[in-house]
């Protein structure tokens, strides 16, 4: 098939003072820099999980047709497995399968346990790197409330056209002497096949 992938652009600001630049050091500098790196990983992360395609925005796992479904009421042991076996109908089920979630999901599944009276509980480890049913397991707050993706995510192409693009602007606010930073990156997402993914919402 054709996937096909185009620039977006995505864009983070911040202002600085003159007084924070002429007192400035490499570390302040790198903290500035971090910053807006940071902003711009995680609006990819939320356009990577959900992006609308429209917009502006690139077209997201939630968002393309073809990732396969799992009931998220009362989510339990069968609803895990069928991520899974959803997968592997689509011969997509490798050992880069992994569950996505919130922290909250995440801790309501680590005390909800695969069989009743003993402690086995679905999620295993700590909430941001656990793991499911054998498979590696994450949290993130990119993703909506109450919804989970399990796929092999290695199926998910992030094309890139150029580094982070920073400039400079000395004059954002001249009389008070603050210095405007703008960090622009051009970005794509897709997915190369949508088979590999399931999606379950409202699990509770």
């Amino acid at each position: 098939g054709l996937l096909q992938l185009r620039p977006k652009q995505l864009g983070a600001y911040t202002e600085v003072s003159r007084q924070l630049l002429q007192q400035s050091t490499p570390d302040a500098d790198a903290f500035v820099m971090d910053d807006l790196a940071k902003v711009l990983a995680v609006a990819i992360d939320k356009a990577a999980i959900a992006g609308s395609g429209a917009s502006g925005q690139p077209t997201g796992i939630l968002s393309t047709s073809g990732i396969g479904s799992v009931t998220g009421t009362s989510l339990g042991l069968a609803g895990i497995l069928e991520f899974q076996t959803d997968v592997a109908a689509a011969n997509a089920l490798d050992s880069n399968f992994a569950y996505l979630t919130t922290p909250l999901v995440a801790a309501l599944l680590a005390q909800r346990q695969r069989f009743a009276s003993t402690d086995t509980p679905l999620w295993q480890g700590n909430i941001l790197d656990g793991e499911v049913m054998g498979f590696k397991a994450m949290s993130s707050n990119q993703m909506n409330a109450g919804t989970m993706i399990a796929g092999d995510f290695s199926q998910v192409i992030l094309a890139d056209w150029s580094v982070v693009e920073l400039d400079v602007n000395p004059y954002a606010n001249f009389p008070a002497g603050i210095i405007g930073v703008r960090a622009l990156v051009s970005i794509d997402v897709g997915l190369r096949y949508a088979a590999a993914f399931s999606y379950a919402s409202s699990i509770a």
